[in-house]
């Protein structure tokens, strides 16, 4: 008999992800294509490091749910 050990994503972490994945890239397509994505009365002098950085952030609590995960199985 096989047994499936289907694991959930948690809502909240998933939506974390996909959000600090969408400022990341926006900070990437900043740096390397020079595309301005906020309007001109929010940019600042290198916001692209600050849409990285919080980005990076906002998917730090998946990578920590995951590593507490793996650590639980051992």
């Amino acid at each position: 008999m096989v047994t499936k050990n289907i694991q959930t994503l948690p809502i909240n972490l998933l939506v974390l992800d996909i959000i600090g994945s969408i400022l990341i890239g926006l900070g990437v397509a900043k740096y390397f294509g020079n595309v301005d994505v906020l309007p001109e009365k929010f940019q600042f002098e290198n916001y692209w490091v600050v849409l990285i950085l919080v980005g990076a952030l906002l998917m730090f609590p998946m990578l920590l749910h995951y590593i507490k995960k793996i650590t639980q199985v051992k």
